[in-house]
């Protein structure tokens, strides 16, 4: 559960101190601090998109269930691996749009993708119908700038709750897209990718994209 504290996010440095803007800027006015939501709705996309270079290892729950989903990603090397419960994929060779529809096709249902919840955050920012409410919370022992989105008529999705690290990973997701409900939280974390333990579940891949 995400606790409000406007004091601590205030101090949040770097990038993330733009979320920081409507919670310690007091007293503004109404459109002063819809511009600063704005601001911050865009970072938090722009963050999102910008972070899907990196290598990462991520490990999350499905809140209520004890299914766990592993998303392991090395641009550079060409490499992806996806375990959904006992489930390994293998993703290798191609190029970072290749790569973007594979994790799409393999996470649908599960966890969405960063491109999708960018496009949330950034439809989110132009919707003058939509209630946001900032805060942070610390996941697997990073640090992540979340938002909590009501009302957003224009947007693809009219309600949701996301959470991001400062280095542009998905912490957590709370929402209901057509038929399906994401609640996933980031439970481990660490920058790379084990080679070794991608070796050890390559002869167990239920199917690789080449």
């Amino acid at each position: 559960m995400i606790v409000q504290n406007p004091l601590r996010r205030c101090a949040a440095l770097g990038a993330a101190a733009l979320l920081a803007l409507a919670g310690c800027q007091g007293g503004g006015g109404g459109e002063e601090a819809s511009s600063e939501d704005q601001v911050a709705l865009t970072e938090l996309s722009n963050r999102l998109v910008e972070g899907e270079d990196r290598a990462y290892t991520a490990e999350y729950l499905v809140e209520g269930t004890d299914e766990a989903v592993l998303v392991a990603v090395d641009p550079e090397a060409e490499t992806a691996a996806v375990v959904v419960g006992d489930r390994p994929e293998l993703w290798t060779g191609g190029d970072e749009t290749e790569l973007a529809v594979w994790l799409g096709q393999q996470l649908g249902d599960v966890l969405p993708s960063d491109e999708d919840v960018a496009s949330w955050l950034a439809a989110t920012a132009a919707d003058p119908s939509a209630s946001t409410e900032f805060s942070d919370t610390t996941l697997a022992g990073e640090l992540a700038d979340c938002v909590d989105v009501q009302g957003a008529a224009d947007s693809p999705v009219g309600s949701f709750e996301v959470c991001v690290t400062t280095g542009g990973v998905i912490a957590s997701v709370t929402a209901k897209v057509d038929d399906t409900a994401y609640t996933v939280k980031l439970v481990n974390y660490h920058d790379g990718v084990d080679a070794a333990w991608l070796n050890e579940i390559t002869g167990q891949a239920t199917s690789r994209n080449q």
